[in-house]
């Protein structure tokens, strides 16, 4: 579900069916993700996720503007896989909002950068994106 004002709803509708299937979230029967277009989000930040695998949803807010900047599609749909990873993190159980467990261990304390969940989330979001993206 896509809600907000925002350019090629159908070209983003089919990016998020492309990435769940690369992600293997599509496999999930019981799931539920909500994206949401906002001017701006808290902390100038670009993207948020959050989820809870027992109720068996997420909700991604993705920011129009971030520092005082308007966003580029390319950079919304880069920072939409980077979050559609951290939907399939908490989808699968793998990261814990709420004690911010990852694999089941407790945090360590992580500065942003290195925690396991954004790594992996980094890591993947550029190669997703040219992968998934259906127009340029």
């Amino acid at each position: 579900m896509i809600k907000g004002r925002i350019a090629k709803k159908k070209s983003i509708e089919k990016y998020v069916e492309n990435l769940c299937k690369e992600l293997g979230i599509n496999r999930m029967w019981s799931k539920a993700i909500f994206i949401k277009f906002k001017t701006t989000l808290d902390n100038q930040a670009e993207g948020l996720c959050w989820g809870d695998p027992s109720e068996g949803y997420v909700d991604i807010s993705i920011a129009r503007t971030s520092i005082g900047k308007k966003m580029t599609m390319k950079s919304m749909m880069q920072t939409l896989a980077h979050e559609m990873v951290h939907a399939k993190q908490y989808l699968r159980g793998e990261l814990c909002g709420y004690s911010m467990s990852w694999k089941g261990k407790k945090p360590r304390n992580y500065k942003y950068e290195n925690a396991p969940w954004e790594r992996e989330a980094y890591k993947l979001e550029a190669e997703l994106y040219s992968k998934c993206w259906p127009i340029d």
